[in-house]
C-alpha cells in the first residue's frame, strides 16, 4: 500500500511528494529538508515514542553525529510551529528517551480534497438552511426538528462546521496527557468523510486546544410494559446502534458490554453516564406486539439530563434495520455540532451510517443476539451455546460476515475460560475468520480476529500488529483490538504505548471485570500499585467472585511481601474455576518457592493425573515443575507447549515461572524460534 501524501494536524497540512506544510491561513512554513524529515516521522507515528537513536539514524544515515544536533532540528521544528516545550501541544519531550508527537493526526486522501474543497468555497448557503443544520446543543426539540437534518446537503454541513469554528464540549476529568491520548486513538486514523471533515473544521477561526472527543454510551432499551417483554430485541437495538456509531471519527463509543450493565427496567441514565464516563447517553423503550414494534429513543446530556434529541416510531418488525438506521442518522444529526471532526451528515434520513458484516434477515439477527450474549459470562456451558446460535444464524445467513466473527470469538473465549486445546480453537476460529474477510474484507473485527490468531498460535509478531492497527484504523471503538496490541506491546518492552491501548480497552467497557483485572496486573509489574489497586477493586466491585480477579489479588499481596494472604487469595481462585488449571498450577508454584514442596508436589501429581484423561495446558505443568527444581521435566514441557502452540509462550520471555530456566541451552532455543529473543524486557499478566 503507498504511504499516506497528506496528513492534517492541529493548524497544518503536511504534503509528503511537495515537502510543504502549509499553515490553517495558506501561509507555508519555511523547512529545511531535515527539519521536515523529522516532522514526517513524527507526523507518521502519533503517540509513539520515538527514541533518539532511531531520529538519528533516520535523519543522518550512515553518519554519526551528537545529540546537540538531534536537539537544534526539534528546536527549530517547534519554533515553526508554534509549539512550546511547556504546552508541548505537538511534540512532547521524554526525558533522556526521545519525542513522541501528541496532537492528533488525520490522513487525507485525494477524494477527501476533492469533495471538501469545492464544499467549502461552493454555493452559499441561505439562513434557513443554515437554520436547520446547525442544532444547537441541548433543547433541540423533538424528532420533527431533528427529522429534516440528515436531508441538508453536505455543502450546509460543511458551511455550518466553518460557521461555528471550535465546538464548545463540557470539559471532562481527564489529565492533559489522556485527552491527547484519547484523541490520537479514536481519530488519528480517521479516513473518508473524516478527512474532508477536518478540512472544513481548519477552515474554521482559531480557537483554543482540541475538545476531549464525544464519548457516547448506548444503553439496553427497556420494556414499555413488563408484557411482552423481548429482551433480544432490547439488547438488539443498543447493539445496532453502537455498530452504526462507533464508525464514527470523533466519536469514542462504549461497548456493547459496558452498557449491559444498566439493562434493567429500572435503569438510571444519569448513573450509567457517571459509571461509563461518558457526556452523553442514548437510552429508549420499545414494545413488540405481534409484527408491530413501537420504539421511543433520546439522546442525553450528562451534565445535566436535558434531551438533545428524542423521537417515537411505529413501525413493521420486518423494518426493524431500517428503524435502526433511522435511529442512528438521528442521533448523528443532533450531535454533529459538538464533535471533534464533524463528520459530513449521510444523504437522506434513512441511510444507513454503517452495515458492513451485517445482515437483513430478522431471525438470523434474533439468533446472533442470543449467541452474543450467552457468550458474555466466560461460562464453558454460556459459550458452547453461544457456538451453536452462531452457526444457527450462520445456516439462516451464509453472508452474515458478524456472525462468523462471532463465531471465532466465542471459540478464542475458551482460552480464558477453559483449558482447551488451541489447535480446537484456532482452526475452526481462523476459517470463521477468514471467512468473514472474503464476506467484508475491510470489517475492523475480523482483522482483530485474525490479529489474535496471528499472535496467539503463529506467533507472528508483526503481522498480528498490522492486523490489530488495520482493525484501529477501521474502527477505533473496537475493543479487542485495542487488548490484543496492548498485550502485543507490553510484551515487546513498548511500555506507554501498550498502557494506552490497555486504557483504551478497558475505557471502551469501563465495567468489564476481564479488562480491569488484565490492566491492575500489568500496573502491579511496572511498580504503579496505587493505579492497581483502583482497577483491581472495579473488578472485585463488579464482580466479586471473579477467579481472574483473585489471581491478580494473589499478586499483589505477593508482590508486597505478604505471602498468606496471597496463597489464601489463590485458593480462593482455584475454588471459583473449575474449567481451568491456571490457578492451580499457581498455587502450587508459590507453594514450591515458599518451600512447603509436599503440597506443590501434590498439586503437580494432581495436574499429570488429569493430563491422562484431557487436556492441560503444558505451562501449567512446566510453572510448577520449574518451582520445584525439576528442569528437565519442565523444558520437555515446554517443548510440548510450543508444539501444540499454548498461548502462554507468548509471555516467555519476562514471566517469572520462568527465572531458573533461562540460562538452559533449550530455553534459549525456544526463545528464538518464537522469535522473542530481539525485544527487550517487557510485561506479562499472572
Amino acid at each position: 500500500m503507498p504511504a499516506p501524501q497528506r496528513y492534517a494536524f492541529g493548524d497544518f497540512m503536511l504534503e509528503r511528494s511537495q515537502h510543504r506544510v502549509t499553515h490553517r491561513d495558506g501561509t507555508p512554513l519555511n523547512l529545511t529538508p531535515r527539519v521536515f524529515s523529522a516532522l514526517l516521522l513524527l507526523v507518521e507515528n502519533p503517540g509513539e515514542l520515538l527514541t533518539k537513536d532511531v531520529l538519528m539514524r533516520a535523519l543522518w544515515p550512515g553518519l554519526v553525529v551528537e545529540e546537540n544536533n538531534l536537539s537544534q532540528v526539534v528546536s527549530n521544528l517547534r519554533r515553526a510551529l508554534g509549539d512550546d516545550t511547556q504546552g508541548s501541544r505537538y511534540i512532547q519531550t521524554v526525558p533522556r528517551q526521545g519525542f513522541r508527537f501528541v496532537a492528533t493526526v488525520v490522513v487525507l486522501r485525494d477524494q477527501d480534497l476533492a469533495v471538501a474543497l469545492p464544499l467549502v468555497a461552493g454555493p452559499a448557503v441561505t439562513p434557513a438552511e443554515a437554520a436547520l443544520a446547525r442544532l444547537s446543543p441541548p433543547g433541540l426539540g423533538d424528532d420533527h426538528a431533528a427529522a429534516g437534518v440528515p436531508q441538508a446537503s453536505a455543502a450546509v454541513a460543511v458551511a455550518v462546521a466553518v460557521a461555528d469554528g471550535p465546538p464548545r464540549v463540557r470539559p471532562g476529568p481527564s489529565a492533559p496527557r489522556r485527552l491527547w491520548l484519547r484523541a490520537t486513538l479514536a481519530t488519528g486514523s480517521a479516513m473518508g468523510l473524516g478527512g474532508a471533515a477536518w478540512w472544513a473544521w481548519t477552515h474554521a477561526p482559531a480557537g483554543g486546544p482540541s475538545p476531549r472527543p464525544a464519548t457516547l454510551a448506548v444503553l439496553p432499551f427497556k420494556p414499555l410494559t413488563p408484557e411482552g417483554r423481548d429482551e433480544l430485541l432490547e439488547l438488539g437495538m443498543s447493539e445496532a446502534l453502537i455498530a452504526r456509531l462507533s464508525t464514527v471519527p470523533g466519536l469514542v463509543v462504549r461497548s456493547v458490554g459496558a452498557g449491559l450493565r444498566f439493562g434493567g427496567a429500572e435503569q438510571d441514565p444519569m448513573r450509567a453516564a457517571h459509571d461509563l464516563d461518558v457526556q452523553w447517553i442514548v437510552d429508549g423503550s420499545l414494545q413488540r406486539r405481534g409484527d408491530q414494534l413501537r420504539v421511543t429513543a433520546r439522546l442525553l446530556w450528562a451534565a445535566d439530563g436535558s434531551a438533545a434529541w428524542s423521537g417515537s416510531f411505529d413501525e413493521k418488525f420486518t423494518s426493524v434495520f431500517e428503524l435502526q438506521d433511522l435511529i442512528s442518522n438521528r442521533v448523528l444529526a443532533a450531535l454533529a455540532p459538538k464533535l471533534e471532526t464533524r463528520p459530513l451528515l449521510p444523504g437522506g434520513a434513512g441511510a444507513p451510517l454503517a452495515g458492513i458484516g451485517g445482515t437483513r434477515n430478522t431471525d438470523a439477527y434474533q439468533l446472533y443476539l442470543a449467541a452474543f450474549s450467552h457468550a458474555q459470562g466466560l461460562r464453558p456451558d454460556g459459550l458452547n451455546k453461544s457456538l451453536e446460535l452462531f452457526k444457527q444464524a450462520i445456516a439462516l445467513d451464509p453472508g452474515y460476515a458478524l456472525a462468523y466473527v462471532g463465531l471465532a470469538e466465542a471459540h478464542r473465549r475458551r482460552l480464558y475460560a477453559t483449558d482447551a486445546v488451541p489447535a480446537e480453537v484456532f482452526e475452526p476460529a481462523d476459517a470463521a475468520i477468514r471467512r468473514a474477510l472474503e464476506l467484508a474484507p475491510g470489517l475492523a473485527e475480523a482483522h482483530a480476529g485474525n490479529g489474535f490468531k496471528l499472535y496467539w498460535y503463529d506467533f507472528n509478531w508483526a503481522v498480528a500488529e498490522r492486523e490489530f492497527r488495520r482493525a484501529l484504523d477501521t474502527n477505533s471503538n473496537v475493543v479487542f483490538a485495542h487488548l490484543g496490541l496492548a498485550i502485543l506491546m507490553l510484551t515487546q518492552d513498548r511500555m506507554d504505548q501498550g498502557f494506552v491501548h490497555l486504557r483504551m480497552a478497558r475505557e471502551l467497557d469501563p465495567l468489564s471485570p476481564l479488562l480491569n483485572a488484565l490492566e491492575a496486573s500489568y500496573l502491579l509489574d511496572a511498580g504503579r500499585f496505587a493505579e492497581a489497586q483502583t482497577r483491581l477493586k472495579r473488578a472485585f466491585d463488579v464482580a466479586p467472585n471473579f477467579w481472574i480477579a483473585n489471581l491478580v489479588q494473589a499478586q499483589l499481596h505477593l508482590t508486597q511481601k505478604r505471602p498468606d494472604e496471597g496463597i489464601e487469595a489463590l485458593r480462593r481462585a482455584v475454588a471459583q474455576t473449575e474449567a481451568s488449571t491456571g490457578p492451580a498450577s499457581l498455587l502450587g508454584m508459590q507453594l514450591a518457592r515458599l518451600g512447603q514442596r509436599d503440597e506443590a508436589r501434590a498439586i503437580l501429581n494432581q495436574l499429570l493425573g488429569r493430563e491422562r484423561t484431557r487436556y492441560v495446558p503444558p505451562t501449567s505443568l512446566a510453572a510448577v515443575q520449574a518451582a520445584l527444581g525439576d528442569v528437565s521435566p519442565a523444558l520437555d514441557s515446554l517443548d510440548k507447549a510450543y508444539a501444540v502452540r499454548d498461548q502462554r509462550l507468548i509471555f516467555l520471555k519476562d514471566d517469572p515461572r520462568w527465572t531458573g530456566l533461562r540460562q538452559e541451552a533449550r530455553f534459549k532455543a525456544l526463545m528464538v524460534k518464537l522469535k522473542l529473543e530481539r525485544f527487550g524486557p517487557g510485561l506479562s499478566p499472572p
